[in-house]
């Protein structure tokens, strides 16, 4: 590859789907890494997390997970199969994570910090493995999909429905410099545009 290639590359990058971004990180585009990552970080934190790890743990299995992925990258040039992986990877270094903290009678702190963590009780509590991993996957697949849309619809989705703090429709129309009235019809036309891209992927 040219260096005339390499920054093209790098300039596209924020642009490029998931499979192209991978071709881009095999090639050496640490640009692309960091996007990879950034695209993919949410979905690895969130496994541990629900496994009831602490957060020190969910970095430590996100460390884990990027080290690997790095090695496997060459074989996971299909976005579906990456995703996969992800989640797969994931949830084994998540359960050996909880298992050693288990053997090592450390108590990783639960969100209820009254509580004693017990690997057992949160078996219990999760869904069955598969229904779980269809879980991630879904919400995965409606991430990517959101992420997909033009830049107006990505920013008034993520508002309105990705976001924990529920913004007012004020707060909404000053964000996205639009007037209040304005916001149904653009919401519905962003839905039907998110419903469209994920027609058959969920």
């Amino acid at each position: 590859m040219t260096k005339q290639d390499s920054t093209k590359i790098t300039g596209d990058t924020a642009q490029m789907n998931t499979s192209e971004l991978v071709e881009a990180c095999i090639s050496g585009d640490g640009r692309a890494w960091e996007i990879l990552l950034e695209r993919y970080q949410r979905l690895i934190y969130s496994i541990p997390i629900q496994a009831g790890l602490s957060r020190a743990d969910a970095a430590e299995v996100f460390q884990t997970v990027c080290i690997k992925l790095l090695r496997k990258l060459s074989t996971l040039r299909d976005q579906t199969r990456l995703a996969k992986w992800i989640i797969t990877t994931t949830s084994r270094e998540s359960w050996r994570l909880a298992r050693r903290r288990k053997n090592d009678h450390f108590s990783a702190p639960p969100p209820d910090a009254e509580n004693p963590y017990d690997l057992s009780d949160i078996a219990a509590a999760l869904p069955l493995p598969d229904e779980e991993q269809e879980t991630i996957e879904r919400q995965q697949r409606v991430r990517e999909s959101v992420e997909a849309l033009n830049e107006r619809c990505r920013r008034l989705i993520t508002l309105l429905f990705l976001t924990q703090e529920e913004p007012s429709y004020e707060e909404v129309a000053r964000q996205m410099q639009m007037p209040i009235a304005s916001i149904g019809p653009t919401r519905a036309r962003c839905l039907e545009k998110l419903r469209k891209a994920l027609d058959g992927k969920i």
